[in-house]
């Protein structure tokens, strides 16, 4: 310590330093503040833009994936408690993940097939003993003369308890109840959004969405009243609007929209943010981010 307070000269230059820092993180933080402040009508702050947060909904709107980049944080926010539940440490999860339930994430594959440069395989990741559970590729299965894919691979699919289809994916996963000790009962299956929901028409079976980007799917509520386009919120199998543009203050659902909230009294939305100065042919400085909201229905 008396060897930094004899060195003016560095004394003076970690004097500057901090005085950079500081102008720096200034404004960013005042007007982070104010985004928490001066947010869209019929909102409350969820997790605050001051946080740098991201968010990643949940299908059962149960609880939200929650990444704050400000504190290097990831958890699950509960929506109905407000408990942060901690993550299991898997470095697929914030790259890969993709939500099926509160419990389950599929850990999303290659699209090469195995032996293929790069290649890894489907996982899904049970969040409750943080263990992984490598999916069965239907894809990866002998296929009929002209590579046609055999259809009695299919009892894989009529044999699942769980359906999932992710539709700008056209994935579909498949789970038994008894998926974790069950090699056969955890699948995978790549085909047209179209031909995967055939296919469960066919067998009867019913499926959850999985893909909660709005841009092609709608999403329904938890118990199917209301829907979810990129252009609103409608009660389900109407034209009939609840929140429309006016509602949310200008703005669309599509790329705003997270998550259904578990009770149907809201959504989950989030803002893209907005950087403070950008210059043509200079990079865009003072990133100012959006809190995650609750947007509460009327």
């Amino acid at each position: 310590m008396n060897k930094l307070k004899d060195n003016k000269p560095l004394r003076y230059i970690l004097g500057i330093v901090f005085f950079i820092l500081l102008c720096c993180n200034l404004p960013s933080l005042a007007l982070c503040s104010a985004q928490d402040i001066f947010r869209p009508p019929n909102t409350e702050v969820l997790v605050s833009a001051c946080k740098r947060p991201g968010a990643r909904g949940v299908p059962d709107g149960e609880v939200l994936f929650v990444r704050e980049v400000r504190a290097g944080k990831m958890y699950l926010l509960d929506l109905r408690t407000s408990e942060k539940r901690k993550l299991p440490n898997d470095p697929l999860l914030l790259e890969k993940g993709i939500f099926l339930s509160s419990d389950l994430v599929w850990l999303e594959g290659s699209t090469t097939r195995p032996g293929g440069p790069g290649y890894h395989p489907h996982y899904i990741l049970d969040l409750t003993d943080g263990k992984r559970y490598e999916l069965l590729d239907l894809d990866t299965l002998p296929r009929l003369t002209g590579g046609k894919f055999d259809p009695k691979n299919y009892s894989y699919i009529q044999s699942a308890q769980y359906i999932y289809i992710h539709h700008s994916k056209n994935t579909l996963v498949a789970l038994s109840s008894d998926f974790h000790t069950n090699p056969n009962g955890r699948v995978v299956y790549s085909d047209s959004t179209e031909e995967l929901v055939q296919l469960t028409r066919n067998f009867n079976m019913e499926y959850k969405i999985i893909d909660l980007g709005l841009y092609h799917a709608e999403v329904s509520s938890p118990t199917n009243k209301y829907v979810v386009r990129n252009d609103g919120i409608y009660f389900s199998g109407t034209n009939f609007s609840v929140v429309n543009r006016e509602y949310t203050g200008g703005r669309f659902m599509g790329g705003y929209f997270k998550s259904w909230y578990y009770d149907e009294s809201a959504v989950v939305v989030q803002g893209a943010g907005y950087y403070l100065f950008s210059f043509p042919g200079v990079s865009s400085i003072f990133y100012i981010p959006s809190p995650i909201l609750k947007l509460n229905l009327p």
